[in-house]
């Protein structure tokens, strides 16, 4: 069995380089979400409710401080909740349930879809 000798001055300089690396890539992402909670930091963050292809609800989820609900009792009835920093189908009569199944959207791009009740929620803003 080999004996494992001193490390070598390159070895640490390596692992202080990888170190430095790591850190340097996880800071700006760190510092992001940390910034991203303080009061006042806080990028608008809308969720949009379209029933029938009409903007029924434009709403900053930022500007939410407790639950509020949306029901709908037109065609298919549904229950949309949003909260500060989220949005989601609550309950739908649909038969799939694919949009209640689709959680909170807590971000850009996020989107839940109930096709039998003809309505989409989605986010916009820049947030990420």
């Amino acid at each position: 069995m080999k004996k494992q000798g001193k490390r070598k001055k390159g070895d640490l300089i390596i692992i202080l380089i990888v170190l430095l690396v790591g850190i340097g890539a996880f800071t700006p992402w760190l510092m992001n979400k940390l910034n991203a909670n303080e009061p006042g930091n806080q990028e608008e963050l809308i969720a949009v409710i379209k029933r029938g292809g009409k903007e029924m609800e434009r709403i900053n989820l930022y500007d939410i401080t407790e639950p509020t609900h949306f029901h709908y009792e037109n065609g298919i009835e549904l229950t949309i909740v949003a909260d500060h920093g989220s949005i989601k189908f609550l309950e739908s009569q649909c038969p799939d349930q694919i949009c209640v199944n689709t959680g909170l959207l807590t971000k850009p791009g996020d989107m839940a879809v109930c096709l039998p009740g003809e309505t989409i929620v989605m986010i916009e803003g820049s947030q990420y």
